[in-house]
Order: structure tokens, then C-alpha cells, then sequence
């Protein structure tokens, strides 16, 4: 049994390979620098003396799907916004935000740490997002009657598995959350066996449905899709990590073999891999054309594959395509798949392999309505890739259905905003009370 006072001695004798991880430098990632001291608690004051409201986002796709609340969050003009991330690519994300945003670096779990960064925020509540639950944080929090809400929370079974396996550590902190709101009936299901009481839970949905990408990401889109070639079929392979990229070309040749035009946008998942991607692909397919290493006037109408050696820019390599694979689902059960949702909002036909287990509802709702194709090997997704684009009104219609599970799921927003609109209102009245 793991007493949350082993786990903290635990974590200080492995603090040097904490701080090795944190610290890292890797290729195409941007580095943390002298910053590197918010990640023990010693954070830089922020501008404003409000006390902001503190939302924690990991990494990249957290902020993402945070970016809604966090511009509804902004209606609240005379209250500060402050985003922690734990990865120096999540920090990035935050720096394109706009609006009256500061970021810091998330703590490690010390107590030391976590204590000196919350009395130098001085936060008047937190906004957890998803399930990044820590147990000296959480505990802190609540010694220091910090609201903590977890918003557009998931727990998969595997995770759920895992929380139980060290309830000894998880029972206590969870009991000081102030409220966890749901992505679904299920999430709360399991939250609920780890003994969270009914009316600290609530369902609102997952508000990775409400993205919205605006005029200027699809007109960025369709520019790169007039250099890229209008008149020929554009397959993309998202978010693919090591393992899957040979996957992803060997089935792609075969579909040259049969559509001699058509061309491959490749995004890796992880920045540190795009150089060995790219030496992998110039191998197979000497057309190869780098993101990095192209101007938006170049004619890029021969290029076999382009690949997508960049960060944030997602949304605009998917409108830019036809047919999306989904990565992180063909490796076996590492991974268990990425999220659907925005080339489904985007009315792309979706393919993805069978290890989804991280998007299992949205994926469900994709099959019933047959938006998604799912794909066991390369031979299947070749097959399926050719069957496509053989068939562009059949692919059109998957698209189509694809984006009205993203419609009749819409809300999520409103409904967490109504219920964080309490807990902030409630905060700040208390704080004009002190």
C-alpha cells in the first residue's frame, strides 16, 4: 500500500530522473531554458495582482481542448487567467492564445514546490482539465480553500484499474476535489468507484465537440491545398508515432500503384522524430517535401508526401485533405489511439486502426454512423485508402456523417460554463467577503 508520504519520499529520491524527463532537450522541441526553475515552485510574479483563475493543461492537446473555456473563461474581464502546462510544447500553445493569458510551468508534485508556487500565484480557484490528479497538489489546494474542479474529465477503464491499485495513495486526495464534471455517464460510473460521492460529480459532456475552427484556419487550408494540387486525392496520416510510419507508406504505395497522384501528408505525433520520418520517407518516396523547408508560393503539385514537420498546425493540414488516417491505433495497445473529433468537425471520412481505447465513446458513435472505418493492418488500410478514393461521393457521405455526430453531440460548452459559472461566482464573492 502506498501512503501518500512514501509517495513523496519517493518522488524526492527520484527527483534526478524527474528533472532528466522535464529537462530533456529534444529535437524540434522547444526548450524550457532558465525556466527550468518553475518545475521546483520558483515562479515569477504575475503581472496582475487579481488573483486568476488556474487552469492546468499537460500538454498540447489539453490546451486544445481548453482553448473554449478558456475564451468563455474570458468574459470575466477583471479576473486573470493563469495556465500551467507541464511541456514546453504545451507552453507554446498557450503563447498563441490571445487575451489576458499568463503561463507557467506546472510544479513538480513536492509539497515545497507546490506550496511556493500557490502562495506566490495566490490562485482564487483551479480548473483541472481532463485527469491530471495529483495527490500533494490536491491536498494543498484544499489546505488553502482553493476550489479544484476537474473539467471535460475522462477515465478509461485501464486508468480507473490503475487509480484503484493505489487507492491507499488516491483515496484521501480525491475526496478534497470540489466537483468533477464528466465527459460521460460511464467516466462517471468509474469515478464513482473510487468512492467520490454523487454530488461531487456531474455529466456535461466533452467539450472537444464545441471546437470551432474559425474563417482564417480554413482559408490557410485551402491556400496549401492549391499548392499541394486540386485535382488529386490527399490522404492524412495524423498524430502517427514510431512503428506506424512504415505502416502508414507501405499501405500509401500500394495506393500509388493504383492512384498515381495522389499524395501524403504525414504529421508525427512527436517533434524529436520528424528528422528520422523524414529520412524514412525520402527513402521510399524521393519526392518528399518538408513542411519546414517550404514557402507558401512553392508548387507543390509533384510532391508524393508532404511532410507536416511542424507543431499547432493541425487544423489547417486537415483541411487541406481529403481522407484522414488516425495514428497511435495500428502499434498494438500503447498508445490507444487520438481524438476524431476535428476531421470529423471537418466532414473527413475517418479511418482508424483497432487500439482507440482513449476515444472509445466518440469512436462508437463514428461506427454506428458509419464515419469512421476501422482497419487492422496496412493491407486493410491500402484497401480502404483505394475504396475512398475510388469513390469520392461514398467518401463525401462518411464525411458528412462524420460531422453530424460532431453537431448533435454540441453543448458540452454551455453546460460546463454553467456549472463553472457557480463555482467562480461563489469564489468571488467569498474573496470580496475576506
Amino acid at each position: 500500500m502506498l501512503s501518500r508520504t512514501l509517495y513523496t519520499a519517493l518522488l524526492y529520491a527520484t527527483s534526478p530522473l524527474i528533472f532528466s524527463l522535464l529537462l530533456k532537450t529534444k529535437k524540434g522541441k522547444p526548450p524550457v531554458g532558465e525556466r527550468w526553475k518553475e518545475f521546483v515552485g520558483i515562479t515569477p510574479e504575475l503581472a496582475n495582482s487579481q488573483q486568476p483563475i488556474w487552469i492546468h493543461a499537460v500538454s498540447v492537446g489539453e490546451v486544445i481542448a481548453a482553448t473554449p473555456i478558456i475564451n468563455a473563461l474570458q468574459h470575466y474581464p477583471q479576473q486573470p487567467l493563469l495556465i500551467t502546462t507541464t511541456t514546453s510544447t504545451g507552453a507554446e500553445r498557450v503563447a498563441a492564445l490571445a487575451g489576458h493569458i499568463e503561463h507557467r510551468y506546472f510544479p513538480a508534485d513536492y509539497p515545497c514546490a507546490v506550496k511556493q508556487f500557490i502562495n506566490r500565484m495566490n490562485p482564487a480557484l483551479c480548473l483541472i482539465m481532463e485527469t491530471e490528479l495529483w495527490p500533494n497538489m490536491l491536498t494543498i489546494c484544499e489546505d488553502n480553500n482553493i476550489p479544484t474542479i476537474v473539467v471535460n474529465a475522462r477515465l478509461s477503464e485501464r486508468s480507473q484499474q490503475k487509480y484503484r491499485r493505489f487507492q491507499s495513495l488516491f483515496s484521501t486526495p480525491l475526496q478534497k476535489i470540489t466537483h468533477i464534471l464528466c465527459q460521460d455517464e460511464d467516466d462517471k460510473r468509474r469515478f464513482r468507484t473510487l468512492g467520490l460521492s454523487e454530488d461531487k460529480l456531474s455529466v456535461t459532456g466533452t467539450v472537444k465537440f464545441d471546437v470551432q475552427f474559425s474563417e482564417s484556419i480554413i482559408n490557410q487550408g485551402l491556400a496549401l491545398r492549391q499548392q499541394l494540387g486540386q485535382q488529386r486525392p490527399v490522404v492524412i496520416a495524423s498524430s502517427t508515432h514510431k512503428g506506424e510510419d512504415e505502416i502508414v507508406l507501405a499501405a500509401f504505395n500500394c495506393v500509388k500503384q493504383q492512384h498515381a497522384n495522389a499524395l501524403l501528408i504525414l504529421v508525427p505525433r512527436h517533434p524529436e522524430r520528424f528528422d528520422d520520418v523524414a529520412t524514412l520517407c525520402q527513402t521510399q518516396f524521393p519526392h518528399t517535401q518538408r513542411r519546414s523547408q517550404t514557402q507558401s508560393t512553392d508548387d507543390l503539385s509533384n510532391a508524393d508526401v508532404y511532410l507536416a514537420d511542424s507543431m499547432g498546425e493541425m487544423p489547417v493540414l486537415l483541411a487541406a485533405s481529403d481522407i484522414c488516417f488516425m495514428g497511435g491505433s495500428l502499434i498494438g495497445d500503447k498508445v490507444g489511439g487520438h481524438n476524431l473529433l476535428e476531421p470529423a468537425t471537418l466532414s473527413k471520412p475517418c479511418i482508424t486502426g483497432p487500439s482507440y481505447y482513449n476515444f472509445a465513446d466518440v469512436t462508437a458513435q463514428l461506427l454506428d454512423c458509419n464515419g469512421v472505418a476501422v482497419v487492422n493492418d496496412e493491407i486493410e488500410l491500402a484497401e480502404k485508402l483505394n475504396a475512398l478514393i475510388a469513390q469520392p461521393e461514398t467518401a463525401r457521405a462518411m464525411g458528412l456523417q462524420a460531422k453530424s455526430v460532431v453537431d448533435k453531440n454540441k453543448g458540452a460548452l454551455a453546460k460546463i460554463m454553467h456549472k463553472l459559472t457557480y463555482f467562480i461566482d461563489l469564489t468571488m464573492s467569498q474573496t470580496r467577503v475576506k
